[in-house]
């Protein structure tokens, strides 16, 4: 079951009716796990089939969570075959001292394209934080699997829009 709540500033309180549907006994000790962009509360004590069943609910949740980010994505639609578009752009590395000279900071993400000369290109700092290099292989490959398109889950990976909710 999937409950919304809003949370204040301090804290996040969590309905007991919703710990008791989750098989929490009230007073019971739980585990919190900060996790990136994730909580995830646990029992403190569990018996094999309760960690079971949480490893079960874990992995039903990730599969809906792939399922929702493959249909935001939309299907791939082949690009014209071949390998796909997106994994055309390479990461592009600058020397450190290049980059602090022309004032770009450590670990910002780059952009290229063609100089105004023959055979040279430009190098800026580009004007997003994340794309395809910041996803986990295997869950690119999952989406792959999927039939997701690559390209479109770059274009929301570079946007930051919010794709839930």
């Amino acid at each position: 079951m999937k409950f919304v709540k809003g949370t204040t500033k301090k804290k996040l309180v969590i309905p007991n009716a919703v710990m008791e549907l989750s098989g929490f006994e009230r007073g019971e000790m739980v585990e919190l796990h900060a996790l990136t962009d994730t909580v995830v509360v646990l029992k403190k004590r569990m018996t094999a089939m309760e960690m079971v069943n949480a490893i079960d609910a874990l992995q039903r949740l990730t599969v809906d969570l792939f399922g929702e980010l493959a249909k935001t994505c939309g299907a791939c639609e082949d690009c014209g075959g071949g390998e796909c578009p997106a994994w055309a752009r390479a990461a592009i590395e600058v020397p450190e001292e290049v980059r602090q000279e022309a004032g770009i900071p450590a670990g910002v993400k780059l952009q290229a394209w063609p100089g105004e000369t023959e055979g040279t290109v430009t190098v800026a700092q580009a004007d997003y934080r994340f794309d395809l290099t910041d996803v986990p292989e295997w869950v690119r490959s999952t989406l792959e699997a999927l039939g997701a398109c690559l390209g479109n889950l770059e274009e929301l990976l570079m946007s930051e829009e919010a794709v839930s909710g």
